[in-house]
């Protein structure tokens, strides 16, 4: 379900999403990842992730990109990683959302990081033909 509260709108989410990625580039060990995959100009990222946001939240299908493999192309992102750029999400929702709205928000962030976690650190292998014969 879509969130409907009065404040939530792209603009919210983008100036949201701003806050966030401020902090992710300032982070020790984020900022040099996004450093080294986003380089120049960050707003056409900021503008995707404000379309992903939306479509996640507003549920309004700003958003058409694949998140899955965009992510599996970043060798140098640990399983860890994803605790730092979830407590990071969730202070700024936390300072920029009502409480209920923060919820929801967190509630997705949590779903969103799980879902990468897995397809990036836990992929099982296929057996290989012939293996067990």
């Amino acid at each position: 379900m879509p969130v409907s509260h009065p404040l939530v709108d792209r603009a919210f989410i983008g100036a949201l999403v701003r806050d966030f990625y401020d902090r992710v580039r300032a982070d020790a060990r984020l900022g040099p990842i996004f450093a080294s995959q986003i380089r120049g100009d960050w707003e056409p990222h900021l503008e995707k992730m404000t379309d992903f946001w939306s479509s996640v939240i507003l549920k309004n299908g700003a958003y058409s990109g694949r998140p899955v493999p965009a992510h599996l192309r970043l060798k140098q992102v640990r399983e860890e990683d994803f605790d730092i750029w979830l407590g990071h999400f969730r202070q700024v929702a936390a300072e920029r959302c009502p409480p209920q709205v923060a919820e929801v928000f967190v509630d997705r962030a949590e779903r969103i990081a799980r879902s990468l976690r897995l397809a990036m650190f836990f992929r099982l292998e296929r057996p290989q033909a012939g293996a067990d014969e």
